[in-house]
């Protein structure tokens, strides 16, 4: 077995496109989380009905909650 010893440029390339990939993934959960913040709570002044402002503000709740899921599994 051949151990390859990696030199300081390597990691350090490594590292920066590691926390390049974790800042960005970070970026878009922060901002569809956001926007869909804005959304439900506008969703209640929006749509007419109860029934159509609760299943408005429930439903963008739960697609925030589903894309900082599916971020933080891409993630890891």
């Amino acid at each position: 077995m051949i151990m390859r010893k990696m030199n300081s440029a390597d990691s350090s390339l490594d590292n920066l496109l590691k926390r390049i990939g974790i800042a960005s993934a970070n970026l878009v959960e922060a901002l569809s989380t956001g926007i869909c913040s804005v959304a439900a709570f506008a969703s209640l002044f929006v749509l007419e009905g109860w029934g159509g402002k609760l299943t408005g503000f429930i439903g963008f709740f739960v697609l925030a909650y589903l894309i900082a899921w599916a971020v933080d599994k891409v993630k890891g």
